[in-house]
Parts: structure tokens; sequence; C-alpha cells
């Protein structure tokens, strides 16, 4: 919502009488009192696709394909390609035309088996008959290239090209088939390399659901349940593998990521209903529409349109969406959290001997802040507030879609307002961003937020020993540094101290506590500096062997960046066994803050961002 279309006094007001509540419920029912009757949400349906947007955005993917005037003309065209299957009505001639025109970029990249993806689809479509012949003949090049065992692909693919060749001729009277078969034939490229990233965990822990058997959880007297090593465990190995409890990509993102497991993909399919987001599977797309998106698809795109959205909010809606399908409707959901509220022990709940933290229950034992910035959580609550208006225009979630005069004193509005404002404080709290830092020197670019409620039972550090990554539709936490048996694992809420300085993260902590001392690992207690102001390992007493081995890596840090930069996946897994073994090797020496130890960990944490997308599409 835009605040400047209320007036001074009605903000002024609703301000005034916020800051003298304390609870969710009353900080939201004055302002909802407020503001609401001033809100205009459009009643009218809004997801729909259209023809005419599909094709503006296939000419723009032609524009792009056929100018290549830059590195990016591959991946631009695509992503254009994918807007149109998006825009394009289920059924229509469009939808084809986008699939085909896809496969074809898909092609020159070399990605052979995305192009059969897309061509099948194109022909599922509708293809028109008199451009199937051109479509046949590029399956048949396909599976040419694939190099299958059988020729019966090939020949298939030939026939039906034949097939429709004179429905071509009666369109193109000049295309001869016996000239531009062999011209394609002398074209075709190798395939290109794809070597996914698919690490495991080796030995599954007993009780904690994606835990592996390193790991422990141990709970104190004071009831402080935390994780420890139940052995030593190596730089490098995952420890936790597992889905998070909701995960939403960047809007940049929205057509070249999965809207469900924040996945890259380059054949990704759109929601039949909305335009609005793809999906890297028809998997991911089943699993997004049972858990959120039958509420959502109503009303993504009015929720898009709000002011200074950022991933954190969409992601709160998707956390709202999934807690009243799993629980069935509004009043099972409140009466759900009010037991869990009234239960004084807010550790998590271990269910016939197993620890599932993604469960609902669980999910709902997780933080959120109650002493927090009043201007911040008076801007949440203003988005909350329309965000319940958007919900109880478009959705049954309130029984009935209500007019305004009703829907300002409605129980459930208030109900589902408190709630709306609790989620998006909790995707605040327990929200983790993926940044996209394999260029160092270029700084971090934040790509999906995703709720991790295992970093509840993880002491907080900021100087961490564990760092997480996509792995496909997962996520995996593992060992940043050698981790020994008994040792806490430690996670960072805020950064790690190397890379932004104690202000800062005190200053990023402050939104959730009124703490003066917000954290009390050693890394802020004993103020160690940033990365600039290390102490290098040559003021250090060390074996000559490993002074060596530190200049040398010193020597090598810009090279390795860009080879990490560049590199492909075969490459990137090498030189993380590498660096991971020289990790190990140098903590056995230097226990202290050290320069070129923590330039190691974020070449580390940049080969495994890099090995997080599918692959990257470029000549």
């Amino acid at each position: 919502m835009n605040p400047n279309n209320l007036s001074r006094d009605t903000m002024m007001i609703a301000r005034k009488q916020f800051s003298q509540k304390k609870t969710l419920k009353d900080q939201f029912e004055v302002v909802w009192e407020s503001t609401a009757p001033y809100i205009d949400i459009n009643r009218d349906k809004i997801n729909n696709k259209t023809v005419g947007q599909s094709m503006i955005w296939r000419e723009i993917g032609n524009k792009e394909y056929t100018t290549a005037k830059n590195k990016d003309y591959l991946r631009k065209s695509i992503e254009a390609y994918t807007k149109s299957i998006a825009f394009a009505p289920v059924g229509s001639t469009e939808l084809s035309l986008a699939y085909a025109n896809r496969s074809a970029v898909l092609f020159k990249a070399r990605l052979y088996q995305d192009c059969l993806v897309d061509i099948e689809r194109a022909l599922k479509a509708g293809y028109p008959d008199k451009l199937k012949t051109k479509l046949f003949l590029r399956q048949s090049l396909c599976f040419k290239a694939l190099k299958l065992s059988s020729h019966i692909e090939t020949g298939i693919s030939m026939a039906s090209a034949m097939q429709w060749l004179p429905d071509l001729k009666k369109y193109n009277p000049t295309y001869d088939i016996n000239k531009e078969y062999p011209k394609m034939i002398k074209e075709l490229k190798e395939p290109r390399e794809i070597v996914r990233y698919s690490p495991e965990i080796k030995n599954d822990n007993a009780i904690i659901v994606g835990g592996s058997d390193a790991i422990e959880l141990k709970q104190t007297e004071e009831n402080d349940q935390h994780i420890v090593a139940t052995r030593d465990i190596k730089s490098g190995e995952f420890i936790y593998i597992s889905e998070p409890f909701a995960a939403t990509v960047s809007d940049e993102l929205r057509f070249t990521n999965c809207w469900h497991c924040c996945r890259q993909t380059w054949t990704g399919v759109p929601c039949d209903n909305c335009p609005n987001i793809i999906y890297c599977s028809d998997e991911c797309k089943k699993k997004a529409w049972d858990s959120y998106h039958n509420i959502e698809c109503l009303i993504l795109e009015e929720i898009l349109k709000c002011n200074h959205l950022d991933s954190a909010k969409l992601m709160a809606v998707k956390m709202i969406l999934k807690a009243l399908n799993l629980a069935g409707d509004l009043k099972e959901l409140k009466k759900m959290i009010d037991n869990i509220d009234s239960d004084k022990n807010k550790d998590f709940i271990i269910t016939k001997g197993i620890l599932d933290v993604n469960s609902i229950d669980n999910f709902h034992r997780l933080d959120y802040p109650i002493n927090t910035s009043n201007d911040f959580k008076f801007e949440l609550t203003l988005l909350a507030v329309r965000i319940v208006k958007i919900f109880s225009q478009n959705t049954n979630i309130l029984d009935q879609q209500m007019t305004n005069k009703n829907l300002i004193k409605n129980k459930e509005t208030l109900i589902l307002g408190e709630l709306m404002l609790r989620y998006l404080m909790m995707a605040y709290r327990n929200g983790h961003l993926f940044v996209d830092d394999h260029n160092i020197t270029l700084g971090d670019h934040a790509r999906s937020h995703v709720v991790l409620p295992i970093c509840k039972i993880l002491k907080t550090s900021c100087d961490s020993n564990i760092d997480w990554v996509y792995l496909g539709s997962n996520v995996g936490f593992y060992a940043g540094k050698p981790i020994k048996q008994g040792e806490p694992i430690l996670h960072s809420m805020f950064g790690q101290y190397s890379a932004l300085s104690k202000d800062k993260r005190h200053l990023a902590s402050g939104m959730f506590t009124d703490d003066p001392v917000p954290c009390k690992c050693t890394a802020c207690i004993e103020n160690w500096p940033t990365l600039d102001y290390l102490p290098s390992h040559q003021r250090m007493m060390l074996p000559a062997s490993i002074k060596r081995e530190l200049n040398y890596m010193t020597l090598k840090m810009k090279e390795w960046e860009e080879r990490i930069g560049n590199g492909d996946t075969r490459e990137l897994m090498t030189m993380k066994d590498t660096l991971n073994s020289m990790n190990d090797k140098y903590h056995q020496y230097i226990t202290v803050p050290c320069r070129e130890v923590s330039i190691l960990y974020l070449l580390i944490r940049a080969v495994y961002s890099r090995l997080h997308p599918v692959y990257n599409v470029f000549e």
C-alpha cells in the first residue's frame, strides 16, 4: 500500500494509536480501523492470461535471438519466450508457438534434452500443421546429437517431418528439405556437458529428519535445545539436507527460477491460471498448488503491486496460505496457534522419537520479534492491512467475499490480520537470504529467501562453523571449517564477522531486539575486525611449509576467484575438494582470526554458491 494515498492526519492518528498498543492483535486492529476504509482493491478478475501479452513477449524473444547483440542473447531470449509461455492461455496456439520458439534457443544452446521437452510440449499444445516439419527435424537432430543407442527415435522424427512436409510446402513452396537437413547436420554440435552437484547424507540421523549421524540434539537443564557434533566433521561435509518450510525467489527471477523450490530452470512450466510465475517441473507445480498456490493464484498479481515488496514479505504470504491449507481453515489455524502459544515450553516437539523441524506444529514454535522498532512494525502492519483486504475481496478465506462495510468490523478479519502480521514478523526473524556471491569483488546479490526452522536449534555466532546452500529443491548445511566432536553447531544470523562490522551486525539485529548487546558470541565480545584489518598469517608462528602454502594461496586468489566465476561444474567440484582440504589443514595450525583463512572461507562459500545453478546458457 502506498501511504501517500492516505491523508496525513489519518496516518498520524494511526501511528499514535499503534504506538500505544502492545499486542499484534491490538496493533493490527487500530491500523485496520484507521486505514482499511480508504484502501481500494480491484475486484475484477486480474489474473487473465492473454494472447496479446504472449505475442508481445514472443516478439521480444525473436528480437533478442535474431539480433544476438551480446553474449547474454540466449539467456534473454529464453526468458522472453518463458514469459510468452506464462501469458499464453491454456490450449491456445500461442502457447505452442512459444514452446517451439524456446526449443529453438535450447537447441542453439546445445541443451538437447531440454529442447526435446519443449518440442513435446509444443506438439501437445496444438502446434500448427504447416510448421511441424521443422519442429520434427529439430527433434530428429536432438536425438542424433544425444547419440542414443537406438536410431528408432531419429527415424520416427524424420518420418513425421516428411508426413507434414506438404503442409509446409503450401506455406513455403521453395522449402527444400533435401538441402536444409544436410546443412543442419553439418552445423550440429556436441551436447553441452551438464554435471549436477548432488551431495547426499551418508548415514541418516535416527532422530533428526534430514540430519546426518554426525550431529545430535542436546538439551540443557534450562530447556536449551541445540545441536552438537557426535564426531569430528571435516570441512565441506554435509550434516543436514532438507526442503525449507517455505522459499521465494526475488522478483527479477520469477521467470527464470522455480516459484516453489527456487531452482534455476530454462524449461519452466507456467501456472495454468495466472501468468505471474513458473515452475521447474510439473512436480513442483503440483506441490505448490496443493500447498499454497491454490489461493495465492487468486491474489498474487494484486500482492505484487504493493509498494516496498521484497521476498521476505512474499514468503510470509506463502507461509500463511500453507498454514491455512494444513490447518483446514482460519478458525482451526487460530485454535492451533493459541494452543501452541499457551504452552510454556517453546522447544521443538519430538513425535514418536522423530524430530521433524518442518512440521506445522514446530514451525509455529519459531520466534518472532515482539519488541521491535515501532516504525518497522508499523510499516509491516500497513502491509498486513492491504494483504487482508486483498484476501477478503478475492478469496473465500473469510468464508465469503465481503463488502467494505461488513469487512471493517468482522471478527475473523481481525484474526486474519493478527496472523498475517505475525507471519510477516516470522519471515523477517527466521528468513535467510541466499546470495549469489561467486564474484567476491562485485558484492552480494540476493537471489531468494527461505525459512529454515532447523536454525532455531543451532547456536548463533558471528564466527559460524557451518554454511548452507541450495541443492536442487533442498537446502543443505555443510561444515565451513573443521568441527570437533562435542562442539556446538554454530550459524550466523546477521553475517560473518570478517565480512560485516560489529556495528552493522548489531544494527541488523536491532530490528528484532531491544537488548543493547544483541549478540554475545566471542567475535562480538572481543570485537574481531573485518577482513581488511585481520592479522595476516605472516605475523603468526607457523611451520614454514604452511606459510609457503598460504603465500601461494594469496597470490592465486584472484585467479581462483575468476575460475570460480567462469568454471564449469566439474572444475568447481575439484576446486571445492582442494579448498576444503586446505581449510582442514590450516585450521590445525591457525586457531585465531586470520585474514588468509577468512579469504579461504569466502572462496569456499563462493564455490558452493556457483554449484547451485543448473547451468549457465552462453555461446
